[in-house]
């Protein structure tokens, strides 16, 4: 058993159902919709093309990676590409060598001078809903 302190709350990126987890866990299944859902922070460092990237934990799309899909996060750091919506339930940053295409919905959003932002943008709180 573990004790309070060890514990975290989650919202699923794809139902916002809220989840109770171990600070350890990785992935969990959401009660709510019945599918995993990733909760360990990670790195995009090459081509990803899919349906949908979700994951509820931080993620950084490095200097190489690409992600061409959907992307449902807690926070992103784009030093690569995205194409796609973007939702962060928290923050999305854009390095100065980012490039975003598609439309983004966060907490707050940090665009660095030199990057590119095409989309719409829907910053501040209650955002993404």
């Amino acid at each position: 058993m573990s004790k309070a302190g060890d514990r975290r709350t989650l919202h699923c990126p794809r139902c916002d159902k809220a989840v109770e987890v171990s600070k350890i866990t990785k992935s969990t299944l959401c009660s709510g919709c019945h599918r995993t859902k990733r909760t360990e922070d990670e790195t995009v460092s090459d081509y990803q093309a899919r349906a949908e990237y979700y994951n509820e934990a931080c993620v950084e799309v490095a200097k190489k990676g690409v992600i061409i899909s959907e992307v449902r996060v807690r926070s992103l750091v784009v030093k690569g590409e995205v194409k796609g919506p973007i939702r962060a339930r928290e923050d999305v940053k854009i390095h100065k060598r980012g490039k975003v295409y598609g439309n983004v919905a966060a907490q707050a959003l940090t665009v660095e001078e030199g990057a590119i932002l095409v989309g719409r943008v829907e910053v501040g709180p209650g955002r993404p809903t």
